[in-house]
């Protein structure tokens, strides 16, 4: 039995490596996603000023446009050490490649970049085909933070992203939002399809705000109660129903700049919110990989101990793991090293499988999020509809249908399958 007993030495000695491996990896991610964060808040409000630029026909921000370039470009540096750090030490993330995927093509949209200002710059775009331009770049980061909250391996981890992303995604509606009533205030109209195009941001955007509400902790949704509070939301509802109703003739020539500037006071007030996210998130990891390091030298401390009592007296280890408890004194001495790592072997699979059900409530969530996406897609395909009008289809069907959103896509999917 002593060659057994090492291996179980071995064993949970390399399951608490990995883990603490896996945490360390996991709190680089982290640092990664609040690079991202910051990158996408700057890229949200080029966008916006970008589309200033254009509705207006240049007559608007052209100076602030090239200096927020200069402000999204010195972010690059912090992006690609935290990419490095997470590929200096992959092996952590084997099995997900997803993430390295979504990585590579965040890249490869970033690329992109330069030619897009080039065309900005030049006025050779209008102003839907530059917002639908820098929303994909911005999708493109925002995937590898889904991605994140789907690798996470603790529950309470987990949350925290689901709501950070939610809310991310809240954020990058409510930017898309500022960039197309910023193209339409500057040239002083709104056509029928860019204010249908405002409708669905805004209920999209109330959807994802929902689902961070439900996952966040109490210190964020704490700061989320005093934005709604703010008192720049008077003057952005006031805007947004103008938006929405206005006429050509009753634009005056400031509320291109007004709208714009109550919509980036309300990002960011958000971006407050989603930095108590990301300190949570940072502080969380940082405990449980403390907590990790401390269970490993609890745990080499038992061994060692039982390793001075001589693993040899006991009698068979597997008697130990069926429970036979013996009421003689002695046998209860007898057994005590055997029943020590029964319990460091129970205590690891429990702590395990409590993780698996706590993971399943917040990874359905995102399971819905992936079903829907590729429900929209194949719309897009085989209906040749904008993601806009796919996502308004379904919402539609379901209520219709008196169903969930996800059923519904669940539906499509299948029909689908089946043509």
């Amino acid at each position: 039995m002593s060659d057994l007993n090492e291996q179980v030495q071995q064993f949970l000695r390399l399951a608490q490596e990995n883990e603490l491996h896996n945490l360390e990896q996991l709190a680089r991610l982290g640092r990664c996603v609040i690079v991202i964060s910051n990158l996408l808040h700057e890229l949200q409000y080029e966008r916006g000023l970008s589309n200033l630029v254009l509705g207006s026909h240049g007559l608007r921000c052209r100076d602030e446009l090239n200096t927020q370039w200069q402000k999204v470009d010195a972010l690059y540096p912090q992006f690609e050490q935290a990419l490095h750090d997470i590929y200096q030490n992959q092996h952590a993330l084997r099995g997900h490649n997803r993430l390295f995927q979504r990585l590579a093509y965040a890249l490869h949209s970033l690329e992109q970049l330069t030619e897009l200002r080039q065309q900005v710059w030049q006025e050779t775009l209008s102003p839907i085909t530059a917002l639908t331009a820098y929303s994909e770049l911005v999708q493109s980061l925002l995937a590898v933070v889904f991605e994140s909250a789907n690798i996470a391996s603790d529950e309470n981890i987990t949350r925290i992203l689901v709501a950070m992303f939610n809310l991310m995604q809240g954020k990058e509606l409510a930017g898309q939002e500022r960039a197309a009533g910023a193209a339409g205030f500057a040239d002083k109209q709104f056509d029928p399809a860019l204010r249908e195009r405002l409708s669905l941001l805004i209920d999209q955007q109330e959807r994802c705000f929902h689902i961070f509400s439900d996952y966040a902790d109490d210190n964020a949704l704490n700061h989320w109660q005093t934005m709604l509070r703010a008192d720049f939301q008077l003057d952005f509802e006031r805007l947004r129903r103008l938006a929405l109703t206005a006429t050509r003739q009753s634009m005056a020539e400031e509320y291109d700049l007004a709208w714009f500037q109550a919509c980036s006071q309300r990002m960011n007030a958000i971006k407050t919110v989603e930095e108590q996210l990301e300190t949570a998130l940072l502080q969380h990891i940082q405990q449980r990989i403390l907590s990790a390091r401390a269970a490993a030298t609890e745990q080499d401390t038992l061994i060692n101990e039982l390793q001075r009592s001589g693993f040899d007296a006991i009698p068979s280890f597997a008697v130990v793991m069926n429970h036979i408890e013996d009421n003689d004194t002695n046998e209860e001495r007898h057994h005590a090293s055997g029943r020590s790592i029964t319990a460091l072997v129970e205590a690891q699979a429990k702590r395990l499988k409590t993780l698996h059900d706590e993971l399943h409530e917040a990874r359905g969530e995102l399971h819905e999020r992936k079903v829907i996406e590729r429900a929209k897609r194949e719309l897009m395909s085989h209906r040749q509809l904008s993601e806009p009008d796919a996502y308004s289809l379904l919402r539609k069907m379901a209520m219709n249908q008196n169903k969930r959103l996800v059923d519904v896509a669940n539906t499509v999917l299948s029909m689908t399958e089946l043509l």
